[in-house]
């Protein structure tokens, strides 16, 4: 993306497409992991004759000392007020300190097993920001719990490819240019990372976890030249564990209706067509979605010509400068934001024409278009990616 480091890979018909090429793959490194690995918790400080223990202000809340990370963001900001400070949590006894609380040890049994949702964001990250002020469109840690990364393996590299998406416990969409040419094959050479933020550290507040793809299916009627059904489904080799940093989106219904809304598209992707640089942290644009006939339109002015029709398994937005998706994106969702608190997964970076020109939107996979294909493959009722609020939705 522009000012968002997304992605875009080259494609014929002077389309950018958002993928990368073998040049251009990046590397992320780190170690492999099978499991995410717990949050340990707190230990507590020595008993100094009060039922209560000291910790900055943001690891207590209703009197209790978070121990699962829910809500620790920003450890910059000043406390609140003595006279706002919950119940049962104070500044007493005075060994506390300035910036600390006396707040009571958690229960062994008081940490809440995680509970599935899909579309839920987080808006303020999970933990992210204790030592890190974050910079203008970087993402927070876990904000965008289902993104993932497309890898290829080399030895004992992985190259990065594309974006994606997690839908369920078993299966990832992408766009079908960055995979299709790995269809058939009896063993792939892709894994799908989780949980991942900054591509460059490994010691990051909640673990990534890595999967091997057991399956590709890239939609029948894909056309490389012209990207039209760009959509891809990766099956996993096991079943993800959700947790806080690692859930699945939802996926649209029939009726909903983007055009016109301001969504959220997130990448690692360049932050400029020519030259740029890829992102080592997750970031995030917000851009509008455009209408289809406006958007052919505005196409038409490129280098595309007078001519050109845009087919209707795409989705446009954005058009406004340095607000994009770019190369390194592709695959990657955007994603709207929907009354009832969750997200939903409007499209996939497809492909664009440069990237954060004024005037000239990013064309992405209209996911809409593709339930039922989506559902045939995965094998599983659709109404499986909604919340339950439109369990009784129809077309």
């Amino acid at each position: 993306m522009k000012y968002l480091g997304l992605l875009r890979a080259c494609c014929l018909l002077s389309l950018v497409g958002r993928g990368l090429s073998a040049e251009d793959s990046e590397k992320l490194e780190g170690p492999d992991y099978e499991s995410v690995v717990p949050n340990p918790g707190l230990k507590p400080s020595p008993d100094r004759s009060t039922d209560c223990l000291c910790v900055p202000y943001y690891q207590c809340k209703e009197g209790e000392i978070i121990n699962d990370g829910t809500g620790i963001i920003d450890a910059r900001k000043k406390p609140p007020p003595k006279d706002e400070l919950p119940l049962d949590q104070s500044y007493q006894p005075p060994f506390c300190g300035a910036f600390h609380v006396c707040c009571r040890a958690p229960e062994s049994n008081t940490v809440q097993p995680y509970e599935h949702r899909c579309g839920i964001r987080n808006p303020s990250g999970i933990n992210s920001r204790i030592l890190s002020p974050g910079k203008k469109g970087e993402s927070d840690f876990g904000e965008w719990p289902w993104q993932a990364a497309i890898l290829k393996v080399e030895g004992k590299v992985n190259l990065f490819q594309c974006g994606g998406v997690l839908i369920d416990r078993k299966h990832v969409l992408t766009v079908a240019h960055c995979v299709f040419h790995y269809k058939g094959l009896n063993q792939y050479p892709l894994k799908v990372r989780l949980g991942e933020w900054d591509t460059q550290k490994t010691d990051e507040f909640l673990a990534h976890d890595d999967y091997n793809v057991e399956a590709v299916a890239t939609h029948p009627a894909f056309r490389n030249n012209s990207l039209w059904n760009d959509v891809a489904v990766l099956t996993l080799d096991r079943n993800v564990i959700f947790v806080p940093h690692i859930d699945s989106i939802c996926l649209p219904n029939y009726k909903d209706i983007y055009e016109g809304q301001t969504c959220v598209v997130t990448g690692w992707g360049k932050d400029a067509y020519k030259g740029g640089t890829y992102s080592n942290i997750l970031k995030e644009v917000n851009i509008p979605v455009v209408d289809n006939p406006k958007c052919e339109e505005l196409l038409r002015k490129t280098r595309l010509g007078r001519f050109y029709k845009l087919h209707e398994g795409f989705i446009c937005a954005g058009g406004e400068k340095g607000l994009d998706s770019c190369k390194g994106d592709g695959g990657g969702p955007l994603v709207c934001y929907r009354s009832d608190g969750t997200y939903a997964l409007a499209g996939l970076v497809s492909w664009g024409i440069d990237c954060g020109s004024p005037g000239v939107p990013g064309v992405y996979v209209r996911v809409q278009k593709y339930l039922d294909w989506i559902v045939q493959v995965t094998e599983r009722p659709l109404e499986d990616y909604w919340p339950l609020s439109d369990h009784s939705t129809q077309r």
